[in-house]
């Protein structure tokens, strides 16, 4: 079976998009958004509305962390761990800066919360890399079908 074939692109973009996702999930852990409150539930009923974003927020930014540091010298594992735990600091300090804004609520289940965020992405990652070979793409030209 042929794998898929997907870019990898250049590493400061990589790692302009990994900035660009933590700023997000700050911005958005510091200002109250407008609505904030009105869902209860999230989809399908199973869990509530804030732990779907959080679970989504540091599940993105550790997919993307991850996607950074692929082609790092490193074995797969220290590479994952280190996303891991890189992924669920940065969700814990995000929950200590809350705690000391008078608008916003910190809970220790929002660090449980994020860490398994992170940990979904990074098991997530581990499966999806077994089928998918990544290969250069410096400029747009070279791009490829990314299956044939």
């Amino acid at each position: 079976m042929d794998r898929i074939r997907l870019p990898l692109i250049p590493r400061g973009v990589r790692w302009a998009a990994v900035a660009l996702v933590a700023l997000v999930i700050l911005s958005y852990s510091i200002v109250p958004a407008p609505g904030s409150g009105t869902f209860r539930t999230g989809p399908f009923g199973l869990l509530g509305y804030s732990t779907w974003l959080h679970l989504l927020a540091y599940g993105g930014l550790a997919a993307t962390l991850a996607y950074t540091l692929h082609d790092t010298p490193r074995p797969d594992w220290q590479v994952l761990a280190l996303v891991f735990l890189a992924v669920a600091a940065y969700g814990a300090g995000i929950e200590l800066l809350q705690s000391t804004l008078t608008a916003r609520t910190a809970a220790y289940d929002d660090v449980l919360t994020n860490a398994t965020g992170a940990g979904l992405a990074v098991v997530g990652w581990r499966l999806v890399t077994r089928y998918v070979r990544f290969y250069r793409a410096r400029r747009v030209a070279d791009l490829r079908v990314p299956v044939e």
